[in-house]
């Protein structure tokens, strides 16, 4: 046997490719822009979703959590005279990017300094030093040295840690804070000392004591505020054009040449010679800061910068998804992700991500859609893709263009909510073993929740018999023996019941109808729920994690998991191996299948993830990447809860060869085995090095090991996989070399 082995691994060599197991991956949309910033080669964009550069040659390049950002919630974006890239986020970092060497500098020490409030509001450049406007006061960095200087937080009787919108150097220092106007007095040298600081509010004239920007034109300062726009004249504070400005928001401030651009949330306004005349007006977007090259103007809005060239007008932000909220997501047959993006006040609709990149789906393009309040997505077999909508019912997806809305109007007996039979939310479906599709009716003013859409296309409509008023639903899944498990909304101004209601129409149950109360739940509203590939049902709620294992049976024996009792559930999703991938507000923790022990755990501080409370887990189990949504953006990890082949083909094997250094681990991925395999280590004179067990997917790992935990020395090395039956096995090699 040993000699058949050396045969048929001599004869198994082939060439193997490369692959990115655990590779991560950031998903923004980077067109809700917040600050903008012109330098001689292009134009520096800081999102909520990032940092994007366009060159003038028209290429983007796109800044994340993965090439260099410590945050993706971005506030201010300011130029040196280096030319290096000062970026400020909203959880305090400070990253500075140098473009000609390609490399970031990150500054910690407001991120990681004990102030509750660490959002950096602007940065400002001056003689060598950046100012930076806190939540918590200014502080003086050297542009060169990244050293830090003096940090103001007590401004005069502004009382301590006020929040600064901005600055402008002069002689002194003026500062614009949520309370007023700061200024230092010239005669002191001390600016540490409150007393060193004038104080102006409303009663020295200011429109509103929020100051947003300061500027100096033709030697008059003016300042911008919450409220209106403001001149300083005879040591006070007097209203510049009122019948335009009063009450409206200033956001910048900026000169150029002779003009003064004043920017409010809706229109720019241009001051020159004694005079004002509106020179854009935008009431779809919100604007927020401008900036020039030569005579074109560039506004950040919350749709992109948009660029004025005399009386040219274009939009421009890189591609991605139509928002950074991903509350639901799913996986078609072909790999493509949907996600949608929520309901009432986002209005972004839907998005996929295939691999020609994102397409948005809006009523702009697909008018049949009703609305853009898209909360949740789901995909069946036949690779139809659902989106739901909140109001207007849902809409079946097929060859990814072909859209139906399904809604009062064209389904008899489709009723929407009490107050509006016409308002149709379809709060979650799901597939049955006979490939029927159920439907949850949220509120149905005729109470029937519960909706079957049948494979010949026949509606049928079922009012839950347990208590026909438990009609505010939240999420459906179905199990093997086809009984329905529905959650009812966890939280809401209708809610009454918490809890998980079941129907099965074959009797199977203890009742057709029934109800599980949180008492079953250790007192704690259920928030979730998945079914497992044992059968077993898995419901998450406020305050940990329980498992049905008897669905027959559902009250019996039902069971905590310990690791995860002070966790809240959002979502829970199973893989290949039945590992459960559990989304809390602190991350994502990865439990082995009976949630007895803890396999991974990723968050913010070990991970690219976006944001540490996760809305949504979906997995490929063709590829095993798992997508993460959250409400700052989606990430993708590449795991090896991959779906096992049938039968054996060639292994992968990578990296091949492993060059490694003595020092470092090794990680030699082994792809294409089928269901439960045992991997075999052989040298090529055929002697025994090591056997385990696979995971049960597609992808094993060996560590580069020996079976006594040494790591194996230089040399090619044959791997053997063994079926779990023993009848199929196959071969591949790798080389290993260690310097």
């Amino acid at each position: 046997m040993k000699n058949l082995i050396c045969i048929l691994i001599i004869s198994a060599f082939f060439s193997l490719n490369y692959a990115q197991i655990g590779k991560w991956e950031n998903y923004t949309n980077q067109s809700d822009v917040k600050t903008v910033t012109i330098t001689s080669d292009g134009i520096w964009a800081g999102t909520s979703g990032g940092v994007f550069f366009k060159s003038k040659q028209n290429y983007y390049k796109q800044f994340n959590l993965l090439n260099g950002l410590k945050e993706l919630s971005i506030l201010s974006i300011q130029k040196d005279n280096t030319g290096k890239i000062w970026i400020g986020g909203k959880s305090g970092y400070i990253s500075v990017y140098n473009p000609s060497l390609e490399e970031f500098q990150t500054i910690f020490t407001i991120a990681l300094s004990e102030k509750t409030q660490k959002q950096i509001n602007k940065l400002i450049y001056s003689k060598g030093k950046i100012y930076a406007c806190t939540d918590f006061g200014v502080t003086i960095i050297d542009a060169n040295t990244l050293s830090f200087g003096d940090t103001y937080t007590k401004l005069g009787s502004f009382g301590i840690d006020s929040k600064v919108n901005n600055v402008l150097p002069l002689d002194t220092l003026w500062v614009a804070t949520e309370k007023g106007i700061a200024v230092q007095k010239s005669s002191f040298t001390n600016y540490l000392d409150p007393q060193s600081w004038w104080n102006f509010t409303t009663e020295h004239g200011l429109p509103s004591n929020i100051v947003n920007v300061i500027a100096k034109f033709n030697d008059s300062i003016y300042i911008g505020t919450s409220q209106g726009l403001a001149v300083f004249k005879n040591n006070l504070f007097q209203p510049f054009f009122n019948d335009l400005f009063f009450n409206k928001r200033i956001n910048d401030l900026k000169i150029k040449g002779d003009s003064l651009f004043i920017l409010t949330d809706n229109f720019v306004a241009l001051y020159r010679n004694f005079e004002i005349s509106i020179i854009y007006e935008n009431y779809l977007n919100s604007l927020r800061e401008i900036d020039f090259d030569g005579n074109k103007i560039f506004i950040a809005s919350n749709d992109g910068i948009i660029v004025i060239d005399n009386s040219n007008i274009k939009t421009i932000a890189p591609p991605g998804p139509n928002s950074n909220f991903f509350p639901s997501i799913a996986v078609d047959e072909k790999g493509q992700v949907w996600a949608a993006s929520g309901k009432d006040v986002v209005l972004k609709g839907f998005y996929r991500l295939s691999k020609d990149g994102w397409k948005n789906y809006t009523t702009s393009e697909f008018p049949e859609m009703g609305t853009n309040a898209i909360h949740r997505v789901k995909v069946t077999s036949g690779n139809t893709v659902w989106a739901l909508g909140w109001g207007n019912g849902l809409i079946r997806v097929t060859n990814d263009t072909q859209l139906v809305r399904f809604s009062h109007f064209n389904v008899n007996g489709l009723n929407g909510v009490i107050e509006n039979p016409n308002f149709v939310v379809i709060r979650s479906l799901a597939e049955d073993s006979k490939g029927n599709i159920w439907f949850l009716n949220y509120r149905a003013s005729d109470n029937r929740s519960l909706i079957k859409l049948s494979k010949d296309s026949t509606w049928e409509f079922f009012v839950n018999e347990y208590n026909p008023s438990l009609v505010v639903t939240e999420d459906l899944v179905i199990d093997q023996n086809d009984t329905k498990w529905i959650l009812l909304e966890k939280a809401g101004q209708y809610q009454t019941v918490e809890g998980i209601v079941y129907f099965n129409e074959f009797e199977r149950m203890p009742s057709n109808w029934g109800l599980i109360t949180r008492d079953n739940f250790g007192g704690y509203t259920p928030t979730s729920i998945a079914v497992d590939l044992r059968n077993e049902i898995w419901v998450g709620t406020i305050q940990g994690m329980y498992i049905i294992p008897n669905p027959l049976k559902p009250t019996e024996r039902i069971s905590s998991v310990y690791i995860l009792r002070t966790q809240y559930i959002n979502c829970i999703t199973v893989d290949q191996l039945n590992n459960k991938w559990v989304g809390t507000t602190k991350g994502v923790w990865v439990l082995n299948p009976d949630g007895s022990s803890l396999i991974a755990q990723y968050n913010t501080k070990n991970s690219p993830l976006p944001d540490d409370n996760i809305k949504s887990i979906a997995i490929d189990n063709n590829t095993g990447t798992v997508y993460i949504g959250t409400d700052y953006g989606m990430a993708s990890f590449n795991s090896f809860s991959v779906k096992p082949k049938e039968s054996f083909d060639k292994l992968k094997i990578y990296p091949n060869p492993a060059i490694v250094k003595n020092s470092q681990n090794i990680n030699l991925v082994i792809d294409g085995l089928v269901k439960n395999s045992v991997i075999k280590i052989l040298t090529t004179s055929g002697d025994f090095v090591t056997e385990f067990s696979t995971p049960g997917g597609k992808v094993a790992v060996w560590d580069g090991k020996d079976k006594n935990s040494i790591p194996v020395p230089s040399g090619i090395y044959f791997i053997v996989a063994f079926s779990e039956d023993g009848e199929q096995i196959t071969t591949g090699k790798v080389a290993i070399i260690r310097k």
